[in-house]
């Protein structure tokens, strides 16, 4: 749908769709979260199921109902999108700082169907030098068929995976995690089902509900509001985590199949009576989260949870979700409508929504597609290629792999660009996640976020911002070799052709040679690696490039460093931000500043390398002052000590400036005079 939904009468109702694309009004997370071009936001906080009318009946009437519980309304006041959801997140809660691989590459399909397959393709990622953080496991880690498996929760098959323990502590030491999907229902026959059975939702008179028209066979639904069935289910979690899983994928969890006549027992809430499924059907995916969250903080104080989920409700965000849009179809229909998801998902505070990049279902193996789909995936919260790959084990559907390694010559090497790049953005990446956490402000953001008052920026839906820096404008189409942009007023860098160009107007940009259009706003400081490694751990303490592009009006900006995992670094102040500034380019010069809160973690360095680099600069500089040291610039643009000319810091040429400092804690001052 497109991001103004007025005139849609939307279903308040999880449910998935298999296979969608452009237009699919009703999906698997829903949140009854309306913010108004007019200043304010409506919140109705009510899980049960219900609708939204949004001007479709009547143009002039917003109407929302429910079938059940209390009508409580929230009116949230703002000046502007960004104070609406500032206070919506103090409503509601931010996401927790996600463990920094989760940011990396997630390496992942439906589905592995080996212990040998998975070791093979992750060894061709590594060969290939592709950075890889995680491998995540579908359905077949409990069994052989996608149909009647559901449910054994153990490695059931010790021939194709005859020593999974073995192979994931082979993966920890590699730094690589292990994800395993679950999901709450239970097939008839599997190996939990009769000491699940006590545990299941139930009929009216209270009797084991079982679900016979299920796609994977006839089954239970686990009653997750009940607390004993919440720790019935968590020791299968705790079995394989004492294996060495890292994370979970939960599956189905709108719930995927729950009859009306079907009810929950939430006397552990202090409830008496039964509720029916549609009573508490949109909280059922928050509640499972909830489990995980608060079962990690029992067991694993110090651990923070990824929790790949595709369905909760307001507020499952505080819970450490990373939802997914579903199984979109793998189409460049299905591309397009990820844009309007994930920013409709952003703008109801869900801040890690993405999508399977590549597609899931269908599809006719278009390379083009996918590459274009990565080179958008790389700016979007989580980075997961994803898709149908079954191949022999179900050849009625269309196969195509989804790791990037995999592709055929030369996409193979494009995708690993785009991978690199994606772990040489993670500084900036990082500091996204700390500022959701500390001021609910969205990681990926619609122009309208940004520039309100911009009204050609307002119905520009096909770009974004990925944070408040960087515009992302990912080409939808196939075979296109030009792509219209539209730059909000002010100046903006183009990595590309490293010119600075001006604002408020449209340009055509060239796409050829798989170039996706990103422009970095004036004024920003956006810091990246100089090097790429094999996952994320490997690139803790390198050199970094910090980009300031040149403004005349004053900014600064963050970056947050700690030891990617532990939950508490934060409430610790075991973590170090610094802080860069600009005085702003003026007719004498510029000062630049490097500040630290002096905060110390677990594998800080005592010394910090930065690589400044300053494109769009008009005028060479006559002198430059580090810490009061003076440094000019030579015939050759060698910028070079004043006193030993022969000592070489950085240089400028055409236009560009760039030295090299070590930062060790203490404040740096960087200052250019013309």
């Amino acid at each position: 749908m497109p991001l103004n939904r007025r005139g849609y009468r939307l279903n308040l109702y999880n449910a998935p769709a298999y296979g969608y694309s452009e237009g699919a009004e009703n999906l698997n997370y829903s949140v009854p979260f309306f913010t108004s071009s007019r200043g304010y936001a409506l919140f109705f906080d009510n899980p049960s199921k219900g609708y939204a009318d949004i001007g479709k009946t009547n143009k002039d009437i917003f109407e929302a109902g429910f079938i059940s519980g209390e009508l409580n309304v929230y009116i949230i006041e703002g000046n502007d999108y960004a104070s609406i959801l500032s206070s919506y997140h103090q409503l509601t809660g931010t996401q927790p700082l996600p463990p920094r691989w989760a940011l990396g590459n997630l390496m992942s399909r439906f589905g592995y169907t080996s212990q040998q397959e998975v070791a093979d393709i992750a060894a061709t990622m590594k060969e290939q030098h592709i950075p890889l953080d995680a491998v995540i496991f579908d359905l077949f880690w409990f069994g052989d068929s996608v149909k009647g498996t559901m449910g054994n929760l153990e490695w059931v098959n010790h021939t194709k995976w005859p020593a999974p323990e073995k192979m994931i502590r082979s993966f920890n030491k590699q730094d690589i995690k292990t994800i395993l999907i679950t999901e709450p229902f239970v097939v008839q026959h599997t190996l939990k089902y009769q000491q699940a059975r006590p545990y299941f939702a139930v009929d009216s008179i209270g009797r084991p509900y079982s679900i016979q028209d299920f796609f994977f066979g006839s089954a239970g639904l686990i009653d997750i509001f009940r607390k004993d069935a919440r720790n019935w289910f968590w020791q299968f979690y705790q079995q394989q985590m004492n294996k060495g899983v890292e994370a979970w994928w939960g599956d189905l969890g709108e719930p995927e199949k729950h009859p009306t006549n079907l009810y929950h027992n939430l006397a552990s809430m202090g409830y008496k009576r039964l509720f029916s499924a549609d009573e508490v059907h949109n909280v059922y995916g928050h509640t499972w989260t909830k489990m995980l969250f608060e079962k990690y903080a029992q067991y694993y104080p110090s651990k923070r949870l990824f929790s790949l989920n595709r369905s909760g409700f307001a507020g499952t965000q505080r819970y450490s979700i990373f939802p997914w849009s579903g199984d979109v179809r793998r189409s460049w229909s299905g591309l397009r409508a990820q844009l309007q998801v994930m920013l409709g998902m952003s703008m109801s505070g869900i801040p890690y929504a993405h999508g399977d990049a590549g597609g899931f279902a269908g599809g006719d193996g278009d390379n083009e597609l996918y590459i274009r789909w990565l080179e958008f995936a790389a700016y979007t919260p989580i980075f997961r290629p994803h898709g149908t790959a079954l191949f022999d084990v179900d050849t009625s559907v269309f196969s195509f792999p989804s790791e990037p390694a995999l592709l055929d010559s030369p996409y193979n090497s494009i995708a690993r660009s785009i991978v690199q790049k994606r772990y040489q953005l993670l500084p900036y990446n990082y500091t996204l996640a700390w500022r959701q956490a500390r001021y609910g402000e969205p990681l990926v953001r619609p122009l309208y976020y940004q520039f309100p008052t911009d009204t050609t920026a307002v119905h520009t839906e096909d770009e974004f911002m990925w944070g408040n820096d960087i515009l992302v404008a990912p080409v939808i189409e196939k075979d296109l070799t030009t792509r219209k942009v539209y730059l909000p007023a002010g100046k903006w860098y183009d990595e590309k052709n490293g010119t600075l160009l001006e604002g408020s107007q449209t340009i055509e940009c060239d796409v050829t040679r798989f170039h996706i259009p990103r422009f970095i706003k004036e004024g920003s400081f956006v810091c990246q690696y100089a090097s790429v490694a094999s996952n994320t751990q490997g690139l803790s303490g390198n050199e970094i490039t910090l980009l300031y592009i040149p403004s005349a009006t004053p900014t600064h900006e963050y970056l947050y460093q700690d030891d990617g995992a532990d939950k508490n670094a934060m409430l610790k102040n075991q973590f170090e931000l610094l802080s860069f500034s600009s005085s702003g380019i003026k007719e004498q010069g510029v000062q630049i500043r490097i500040t630290s809160n002096g905060g110390v973690y677990k594998g800080k360095n005592a010394s910090q390398k930065f690589s400044l680099f300053i494109p769009g600069l008009e005028e060479v500089p006559k002198a430059v002052f580090i810490n009061g040291k003076k440094w000019t610039v030579n015939d050759q643009g060698l910028m070079v000590d004043a006193n030993h000319p022969k000592n070489i810091k950085g240089m400028y040429l055409f236009g560009r400036f760039n030295c090299d400092i070590v930062f060790t804690g203490k404040p740096v001052t960087i200052e250019m005079k013309w």
